[in-house]
Parts: structure tokens; sequence; C-alpha cells
């Protein structure tokens, strides 16, 4: 089953509330309202957990103008999860995470002196003594926007490359709901939860009643999503909450 569009979603919820019918996203106040309800409904969705859909997105970093050795998160990225970046042989090698404090431990610890390490001052006002002979071994972030290397490898550039850099990160998916034709950028599984919230809120904000059968379907559909959402994974078990099965086991 393909996917419905923002504004069928949008005209469908009308036809649940009762509402004239809905042939653009601001044909009247109450599409609108029922527009932003969806919106808010998604959104709302998205942030109770870390969905397995969102989850090991590959993406690269973004250039930023804060240092040679500093590189920006993507917007979309809710999570760091990995970090790897490009050697002096094209082989893409672990760049290892240290808190802020072991971190400037480590880059504290360098002289200056050497020909290899120079002093960079990032935008607090910290020196961080950055090797320049090196792929980075260690990176860390002091803003959680950012993201500061230990080294970077002048024989490869003047600085630390975005083009060089893979993360694996938990992302924030995006819909822009200003766009008719537009899909919700979720699994379609889960379309129908966010789509029964959205007529519960409709129901309860529009029209100031309730619909009980509307509210249990989408409390089950978000009960079922949760245990069973992940396609790949095998290693989870469902929780038994301390019943026995037949084999008693």
């Amino acid at each position: 089953m393909a996917k419905r569009t923002i504004l069928q979603l949008v005209s469908q919820l009308g036809e649940g509330i009762e509402s004239d019918e809905i042939e653009s996203l601001n044909e009247t106040i109450e599409a609108s309202d029922i527009a932003n309800i969806l919106e808010q409904t998604y959104k709302e969705i998205l942030n109770r957990k870390t969905w397995e859909f969102m989850k090991g997105h590959i993406r690269q970093l973004e250039a930023s103008a804060l240092g040679a050795n500093v590189l920006a998160i993507p917007a979309d990225v809710l999570k760091v999860e990995k970090i790897t970046y490009k050697d002096s042989n094209g082989f893409f090698v672990d760049v290892t995470y240290l808190s802020a404090e072991d971190f400037m431990m480590i880059v504290q610890a360098r002289n200056t002196a050497n020909d290899n390490t120079i002093a960079i001052v990032n935008a607090a006002g910290v020196s961080i003594n950055v090797r320049t002979d090196a792929t980075p071994l260690y990176w860390t972030s002091f803003d959680e926007a950012t993201v500061t290397f230990d080294a970077y490898d002048t024989a490869l550039g003047i600085e630390n490359l975005p083009t060089d850099s893979v993360i694996i990160s938990d992302v924030m998916p995006v819909t822009d709901f200003t766009d008719p034709l537009a899909v919700l950028n979720i699994p379609e599984r889960m379309e129908t939860l966010v789509f029964n919230e959205a007529l519960s809120t409709c129901n309860y904000r529009l029209r100031q009643t309730a619909d009980p059968r509307t509210d249990r379907i989408a409390r089950r559909q978000n009960i079922s999503l949760r245990r069973n959402e992940v396609k790949t994974k095998t290693d989870i078990k469902e929780a038994t909450y301390g019943r026995t099965s037949r084999s008693g086991r």
C-alpha cells in the first residue's frame, strides 16, 4: 500500500471529524488547523524514542569555519555513534571518541615547539595543540554541534575535510508539511499510528469530543510498533512479563 500524501491525510482527517471537504492545505482555517495537528503529532511521535529506522544512518560531517581541526555535525543528526576518517593510504579508520576532559589532557600534553604540532584557538578561546602530520586519532565535541579532532594531515590538505569523514548516526527524519504531495518520512506502518493519534487530537481540539475507539486503536498501534518495529535484528526477544511459555521456558 502506497503512503498517503500530506493533502490526502489532511483530507481524510477532515472526513474523520465530519469537516467540509478539503482540497488544499490552506483552503480554510480548519484545514490549516488539521494540517498543523498532523505535523505536531508526527513530531511528537518521533520524539518519543529513537526508533529503529532512525538509527544507523551514514553521513559526512560538514565544513566549519571554526578551525582547521573542526567539522560540523549535520543538523538532522541526533547522535553520533561512530566516526571514521580517511588516512594517507585512502582507508577509513576509526577515530576514538574522548570526553572533553580526556581529550584536553592529551592535546595539552603536546609540545608546540615540535614542527608537527601547532596551537589552534577554538571558538571559546581555548588553545588546542593539534598535530599536523597525521590522521586524527581522537575526537570530542565541546558544543554538541561540531566535532573537534586532535590532528589533520597537511600532506592531504590544510584542514580536516568533510569528504574524508564518514559517521554512523541517529537522525531525525524531516517532512515538508507545506508540500501537499509530500509523504511522511517514516515507515509505512507508522503512518497509521500518526493518522489515528492526529484524528484523536482533532476530535478533542476541534470538536471538543473524544473517540474512545480511535484512542484504543492508537494505543494498540503504539505498543505494537514498540515491540515489532525491528525488521533486521534477530537478537531482540519479546518481553514475557513473567509469563511461562507452553514449553515451560
